[in-house]
């Protein structure tokens, strides 16, 4: 799972891009709102009180859901503490997904919301089982999930056409997509908060990096083909891993 202590207050304060990023998600939040908010009957507390937590990262008062989609930069999602009813999805604010959608979720079990990810259930359902149910009120856990992108926009709901990669795929045309998520167990309601803050970042400008091209390359070439397929990488795989190989 590759855990960290996290950092509230970096996480969900303000960023140098604030001003572009939440206007983003006003953008959407205003022309398809049902699509990026819900929130269930039985999470309007723990909901209430997550918006509470992370409003109060940045010093500012507790506000409603619509209000928090849009004036918070990370997506954000609430599941419900009960571990017998294995957490499920009570709320969030999705307006960045990675390919998914918050509608399809909300209500779910974790397990069912991990399903669709190759293997991820069956070599770390346990784990993250125990975890969550050990993981203490107001401690914060960090970690980051990655994918690659033809296309850099945020906003990669499943409704939306967003460009493909392909087998025609090079460094330049290709985004490293990167989200760095967060983990809390709220105090009062015991229900998980989870965030998720997404940036982009071009394959080009990374490979400069020292030692990242190879790692790179290496990560691709060790990833399972179900798992590439999952991801969409399959057909770029190949070119991608040539040309990081070449720069390393």
């Amino acid at each position: 799972m590759s855990l960290r202590p996290g950092d509230a207050r970096c996480f969900w304060g303000h960023s140098a891009d604030a001003a572009a990023i939440l206007a983003e998600r006003t953008r959407w939040m205003t022309e398809t709102p049902e699509r990026y908010l819900r929130v269930l009957p039985e999470g309007v507390e723990a909901v209430n009180e997550a918006i509470a937590f992370m409003r109060a990262q940045q010093d500012g008062a507790a506000c409603s859901p619509a209000q928090a989609a849009v004036e918070l930069e990370p997506d954000w999602i609430v599941l419900a503490g009960d571990a017998e009813r294995q957490h499920p999805v009570v709320g969030g604010a999705v307006i960045f997904p990675s390919s998914w959608a918050l509608e399809e979720k909300v209500g779910h079990p974790l397990h069912v919301v991990h399903a669709p990810v190759p293997g991820l259930q069956s070599s770390l359902g346990t784990q993250i089982s125990t975890f969550l149910q050990r993981l203490a009120p107001q401690a914060a856990w960090e970690r980051e999930n990655w994918g690659l992108s033809a296309d850099p926009s945020l906003n990669h709901h499943p409704a939306i056409a967003i460009r493909r990669l392909g087998g025609d795929a090079t460094l330049a045309t290709t985004w490293l997509r990167l989200e760095r998520q967060f983990l809390t167990r709220l105090f009062a309601t015991q229900a998980i908060l989870f965030g998720i803050r997404v940036s982009n970042h071009r394959l080009d400008d990374l490979a400069a990096l020292p030692a990242v091209a190879a790692r790179l390359a290496r990560a691709l070439a060790t990833m399972s083909e179900e798992v590439a397929r999952y991801k969409g990488l399959h057909e770029a795989r190949g070119p991608l891993i040539s040309a990081l190989e070449s720069v390393s």
